[in-house]
């Protein structure tokens, strides 16, 4: 899910931004690397304060839920174009904080001696999310629906907080 996410964002988000708010190319052209910045600065941040896999859990669901209500904002909001590179950097953000929090939960629930075995197998998901997401959400953008972009993103970030929300340490 987070593969898609991030498909969805790179591939289709400034794009569909740019169409539903009329956001003027300059600010398109940041949004991307708005949101690339402010999710490595989440992640420092989310290193800091990930601490232990319980406190995780909170952690990730915050900001995924964050990041999910911002995706909605920008596909169906009849907010300005000036501000959507504003919640391009936001949900790069809260996508950011929650990446080692994540890193932590697996690494407690991975069993001892298994530990490349269960990164493979976790990491083998970005792959498969990276080569779908432009699929699904390029069919979306080629039959006029850039809003459902947004939700499509939010959907997945949603669906990893549920997916985390089971997850047993």
């Amino acid at each position: 899910a987070a593969a898609s996410v991030l498909g969805g964002v790179q591939s289709f988000g400034p794009e569909s931004a740019r169409q539903l708010h009329d956001v003027p190319v300059k600010l398109v052209a940041m949004c991307l690397t708005g949101y690339m910045l402010a999710g490595a600065l989440g992640m420092i941040v989310g290193g800091l304060i990930a601490s232990d896999a319980q406190r995780a859990q909170r952690i990730i669901a915050v900001a995924f839920c964050l990041a999910a209500c911002v995706a909605l904002i920008v596909g169906y909001s009849g907010l300005p174009g000036w501000t959507v590179p504003v919640l391009f950097l936001i949900m790069g953000f809260g996508t950011g904080i929650a990446g080692p929090s994540r890193d932590l939960l697996v690494r407690a629930a991975t069993p001892p001696g298994a530990t490349g075995r269960v990164y493979g197998m976790v990491y083998s998901g970005l792959d498969v999310g990276s080569a779908l997401a432009p699929a699904v959400f390029g069919v979306l953008m080629d039959t006029g629906h850039p809003a459902m972009i947004w939700a499509g993103i939010a959907l997945f970030q949603g669906a990893m907080v549920v997916k985390i929300g089971r997850a047993h340490v």
